[in-house]
């Protein structure tokens, strides 16, 4: 035994605790993303025409005690993940503005977490934007965030921000894509915006490591994620910057999703890393990590057998489900360091 190993066993003999990064050992992250089905605050903003409907007089009669047990809801899925450690990152989207995140965060606090939160209005015509956030006391914001609109589509930002873990840089976008009722060239237009600064990126450093997550409203072989946005399932065939998509395998077969569309599963929550985070430097993605988070209470089981189990949703039309937490299930990955 070396000289440091037998100073280490001595450290944790007395029951001290060090950190990872003082003793060179390596350390991992959770990152996870969610798109939480319409959460609203209860107040009309006149300068959105998409967000009556959740208000108390709406369609939906959102009420303030509606939106508790939503935060509720939300807040217990999110407070059980990573082991019941909370997650390091969280992507979120279909959020209506930083008050509700910061609502969400105020249920947050028995983690013991210092979740800060990066978001900015975008041009939705639904009022909904994409927002992340991130322990500072263990990932930092190392730079101004990005948001990047689109050109003449109204619809949400990709967030773009930087952050540090353990002097290691990595860059996170969240993304939500035009919803499936729009046709698939306004994904590739979205898609085509990205790459774009992801090619950016690269020509700084061709090994930046980068983690795209998000609802992307397209399967992982749709044309706009796969040729626009320039990735594919393999990680032994990512040539010319060619992103790994890590839920392709989730795809192929349609046996687990995220989504259940028209009582199949589709994979439309993805976690899209850049050749960087394969190469064993800085910060790399854990294989076999990216998984959805899937606990029985989150599922609703259909009184017909010949309907599949489906993610317990808010809202079927306007009837609100008290013990629904979203459409979509949350997906997750974990990043070593």
């Amino acid at each position: 035994m070396t000289w440091g190993l037998r100073c280490l066993s001595a450290v944790c003999a007395l029951g001290l605790s060090i950190t990872m990064s003082s003793v060179g050992l390596a350390g991992e992250i959770f990152v996870g993303f969610w798109n939480v089905e319409n959460l609203f605050d209860t107040v009309d903003d006149p300068k959105v025409e998409g967000d009556e409907e959740f208000t108390p007089g709406g369609p939906k009669q959102w009420s303030e005690e509606r939106l508790q047990i939503k935060l509720n809801n939300l807040s217990k899925v999110i407070r059980l993940m990573n082991g019941g450690k909370g997650p390091d990152v969280l992507g979120l989207c279909e959020i209506e503005n930083r008050k509700v995140v910061e609502l969400l965060v105020e249920k947050l606090k028995p983690l013991g977490r210092d979740y800060r939160v990066v978001h900015q209005d975008s041009p939705s015509d639904r009022g909904i934007d994409c927002a992340l956030l991130h322990d500072a006391k263990t990932v930092k914001l190392v730079s101004q965030p990005k948001f990047h609109a689109m050109d003449n589509i109204h619809t949400r930002d990709v967030v773009e921000a930087k952050l540090e873990v353990s002097g290691h840089r990595f860059t996170v976008f969240v993304n939500h894509w035009p919803s499936q009722r729009s046709p698939e060239p306004v994904r590739e237009a979205v898609a085509t915006t990205v790459r774009k600064r992801l090619d950016q990126l690269l020509k700084d450093d061709p090994h930046a490591d980068i983690v795209l997550i998000g609802d992307f409203n397209a399967l992982p072989d749709a044309p706009s994620v796969s040729k626009r946005l320039k990735t594919w399932g393999d990680p032994k065939k990512l040539n010319d910057g060619t992103f790994y998509n890590s839920s392709w395998t989730m795809h192929e077969g349609h046996r687990e999703g995220t989504y259940l569309y028209q009582d199949r599963w589709e994979v439309l929550d993805q976690v899209i890393l850049s050749p960087g985070m394969l190469d064993g430097k800085g910060v790399d993605w854990i294989p076999d990590s990216t998984q959805t988070i899937k606990e029985n209470f989150m599922l609703f089981v259909p009184r017909n057998p010949k309907y599949a189990t489906r993610p317990s949703r808010s809202y079927t039309g306007n009837l609100f489900h008290p013990d629904g937490y979203s459409d979509h299930l949350p997906i997750r990955c974990r990043l070593s360091f």
